[in-house]
């Protein structure tokens, strides 16, 4: 795994990662989750708590789904 810009990079076999195309870093997921609306993505994972912060994940309108990590502060 590497961190270029906000994004996190990884790296073996395609079948481990197929659930999403790409994690980004945000400060807060506020609004991520307003231009998401806007934009007509589907949020597929609420906001949740993981271990290293609160992350949620969307289909957006092209059909690629990222997920989008709000670090722990």
């Amino acid at each position: 795994m590497a961190l270029v810009g906000p994004f996190l990079l990884y790296s073996g076999p395609p079948e481990k990662y197929v659930s999403q195309n790409a994690t980004v870093i945000v400060e807060s997921l506020t609004p991520v989750l307003d231009t998401l609306g806007k934009a007509g993505a589907e949020i597929l994972e609420a906001p949740n708590e993981v271990p290293n912060g609160t992350r949620i994940v969307a289909r957006h309108p092209d059909g690629s789904v990222f997920e989008y990590m709000q670090p722990r502060a």
